[in-house]
């Protein structure tokens, strides 16, 4: 029976929380720590766990075997380079940390040590996200042409008086870092790295962040196709999307495929045949046992188990994390950035990423915690 530590009590949490306690015969949560013991407790109560609070991680990670780090990015790295050291597993929250940097030494850490290291991206755990880009990463539907992602979402002012939020040096970014970071795994998972980055981004509604609330990036790939990629807090509904345009099929999530034939004016007819080939193969899939977080965490408690690797390592937050740097020193430069990014890259680190982004706004209203802590799920979006 695994012991697993949960550090960090807020919002995100629960889904931790719900997710361990479906497999109560392979794994137990013995500690909870948080800054505020008294958020620790209210957890460990909510979900009447036979479980110890502590306000130091590092006593929370002590005897644990694995570690589940939800606390703000600029955390990441201690956390999980202590749990590594204390011989643990460790599903890290995302983003994976602020920084390349942080990112490498974590990933050194986990290597180390020998134990998994999975970054959560739970999106790849749900049925039509995964069977979707499992049928369009087969190569049976062609090269895929232009890849166009709305990672578009919506918070009041009031979002980013919560003391980390906000701030360059702490968050390590806005829309694109913390709420895009989902789609640009999904993206990446599907399409690989770009080889080239055009970026421009900006604040235009929240008065309390010194960091971007809008981004909106042209990619370039090695093979020559095309994408686009943004990002956004001001979309009233979060009309969230992503479109995947392959030789023989087009396929949207929330999921559609639709395909085109020519007539002989070269204009388009639909092409019910290949449309119904695709359908069939996609339904023609297994349903995933468990879906967002709960299939990450049984995706996780068995690479444990049989030794084997995660479905999303550390190298994909690391290369998610790429992607979003590339975005920040194309927007902060005015310039095309070329990938992979040099690993002395002064955008590589906290230092050089501090002395280049702008600040948008400065940052004038802290409050510890909310009361209220309920968060924008993918349940039913997809």
């Amino acid at each position: 029976m695994l012991k697993a530590a949960i550090i960090g009590a807020g919002a995100i949490a629960p889904a931790h929380v719900e997710g361990f306690l479906k497999f109560k015969d392979r794994v137990r949560i013995t500690a909870v720590a948080n800054r505020s013991v008294g958020r620790a407790q209210k957890l460990i109560g909510r979900f009447a766990l036979d479980a110890r609070a502590f306000t130091d991680y590092r006593d929370a990670i002590d005897g644990a075997d694995v570690v589940a780090i939800c606390t703000p990015p600029a955390t990441h790295r201690g956390i999980a380079e202590a749990a590594f050291s204390a011989g643990a597993h460790v599903l890290l929250e995302k983003p994976m940390a602020p920084t390349l940097e942080d990112c490498d030494a974590i990933l050194e850490g986990a290597k180390k040590s020998g134990k998994v290291l999975s970054v959560v991206a739970q999106s790849r755990f749900i049925n039509s996200i995964n069977h979707a880009i499992t049928l369009m990463k087969s190569g049976d539907y062609g090269r895929m042409l232009f890849a166009q992602v709305n990672s578009l979402w919506w918070r009041g002012p009031s979002y980013h008086d919560l003391d980390w939020r906000g701030r360059w040096s702490i968050e390590g970014g806005g829309c694109t870092l913390n709420q895009a970071v989902h789609h640009i795994d999904l993206l990446l998972w599907a399409k690989g790295l770009p080889s080239q980055v055009t970026a421009i981004m900006g604040n235009v509604a929240h008065d309390n962040s010194e960091e971007e609330d809008i981004s909106l990036a042209l990619l370039r790939y090695p093979d020559g196709s095309l994408g686009q990629f943004n990002s956004s807090l001001i979309h009233h509904g979060e009309p969230q999307m992503l479109n995947f345009q392959l030789e023989k099929i087009g396929v949207s999530l929330p999921f559609s495929a639709l395909a085109c034939k020519q007539r002989t004016n070269g204009f388009p007819m639909e092409d019910e045949e290949a449309e119904q080939r695709f359908l069939s193969a996609y339904k023609a899939l297994p349903s995933l046992a468990f879906e967002h977080h709960t299939g990450q965490i049984a995706d996780f408690l068995q690479a444990i188990e049989l030794k084997t690797m995660p479905l999303v390592t550390g190298e994909s937050g690391r290369l998610a994390l790429e992607f979003i740097t590339a975005v920040y020193k194309s927007a902060s430069t005015a310039s095309t950035v070329q990938l992979p990014l040099l690993k002395d890259d002064p955008f590589c680190t906290m230092e050089g990423l501090l002395r280049h982004v702008p600040r948008f706004n400065a940052k004038t209203r802290d409050v510890v915690a909310f009361e209220d802590t309920e968060i924008t799920s993918f349940k039913g979006k997809y």
